[in-house]
């Protein structure tokens, strides 16, 4: 018992010799900026006329440390921002069933409304902004702010205020939450050609690549489709495996999906393993397919395996790695930049469709899909 003891005395002596020797470290590189630091710091307590406390100090410290890097996809997690990312990748969470994102000019528009779901029968349309939650104005909050107003308790009850730019107009609507069951695919059989599979993946989550694989086998193996239409656009991404599991489900073992490179030049190199169906093959993508859709659209489009139809992609070519926080938040830090197979670097760039088919919301019919069912058309008959 004593050498335990002796043990854990030394492993905690050494622990605040290592401590010591950062904090001594940073003294003499930086000390002026850490000077500032803890000044700023004993002046915020002292003599400021508001009140503070140091939990939310230390947030806004850390939040600082963090935007300073500017970088717009990393980013501290408090701990309910970070409960509400983990319901979103796991797929299930008490809310009203859209999929939000901040445009350039900052405000959060509707992508889609989930179908089936509270806001997709309270006649929810994709593009609406969002102007209002329960009354208060979304113009000053943040994307994770208005997501995590939208959701709640199952049976409560959101008023959410919409402007419809199409017709000018503000809409304000009352909706019951649910339990939102996310499906990552929507899957059928296109009527207009005959054994012409269609498969809709909305997001990359923890299930999808199990959901795209179980739709694979159901089209084939049920109606016995001889091509596939998979539909990216609007797909913002999600979980970087499942956009290398998805790949694996239409490309031969051994081919590269990806390869990432850190900031100390470190390569890794990710390819596809599995069986593979060999289906003729389609891909629509547009401006809001991004991150995790890029990197299935690119490695399907560089290895030959399929055509690529729409517009450009939105372009983030960067990994995040989420480090979980004694807090109970965590950090979401960019720690890797990805490239095609091809060793394409699409980061603020995108993907150039092999058919440029540009689309808005005034078109009548779905031009983009009406190219590929033309390119299946072609490669079946």
């Amino acid at each position: 018992m004593r050498g335990w003891f002796k043990g854990l005395n030394i492993f905690f002596s050494i622990i605040g010799v290592v401590v010591s020797a950062v904090i001594l470290l940073l003294l003499v590189t930086n000390f002026a900026a850490v000077s500032t630091f803890f000044s700023v710091l004993g002046l915020v307590n002292t003599q400021s006329l508001y009140d503070s406390n140091s939990d939310s100090l230390i947030n806004g410290a850390t939040e600082g440390i963090v935007a300073s890097l500017e970088d717009p996809y990393s980013r501290y997690l408090d701990p309910v921002t970070w409960q509400d990312l983990e319901s979103k990748l796991e797929a299930k969470f008490g809310g009203i069933g859209v999929y939000v994102l901040q445009d350039d000019e900052g405000r959060h528009k509707i992508v889609a409304p989930i179908k089936d779901t509270p806001a997709f029968k309270a006649g929810i349309k994709n593009g609406d902004i969002i102007i209002g939650i329960n009354g208060a104005s979304t113009m000053n909050m943040s994307q994770d702010e208005v997501v995590h107003q939208m959701r709640g308790e199952p049976g409560t009850q959101l008023v959410l205020t919409v402007y419809r730019e199409s017709e000018g107009k503000d809409y304000e609507l009352v909706i019951i939450r649910e339990i939102i069951n996310v499906p990552s695919v929507d899957a059928s059989v296109l009527d207009e050609v005959p054994g012409t599979g269609y498969i809709k993946l909305n997001q990359f989550h923890t299930q999808s690549a199990r959901e795209v694989a179980d739709s694979l086998n159901n089209l084939v193996g049920e109606n016995h489709i001889k091509g596939l239409i998979l539909d990216l656009r609007n797909n913002g991404g999600g979980e970087f495996t499942a956009s290398i599991s998805i790949a694996s489900l239409f490309l031969e073992n051994g081919q590269e999906v990806v390869s990432v490179a850190d900031s100390y030049g470190h390569k890794k190199v990710h390819q596809a393993s599995g069986q593979s169906v060999a289906l003729p093959l389609v891909v629509l993508v547009n401006g809001n397919s991004a991150s995790a859709s890029e990197i299935l659209a690119g490695a399907l489009q560089d290895n030959g395996r399929a055509v690529l139809v729409g517009e450009q992609t939105f372009g983030k070519g960067l990994v995040q790695t989420i480090f979980q926080l004694p807090d109970g938040g965590a950090l979401q830090l960019t720690t890797q930049k990805y490239y095609t197979p091809n060793g394409n670097d699409i980061n603020q760039i995108g993907i150039t469709p092999d058919y440029i088919v540009e689309s808005s919301e005034d078109d009548t019919q779905d031009l983009q899909l009406q190219k590929a069912v033309e390119l299946i058309k072609k490669q079946l008959f």
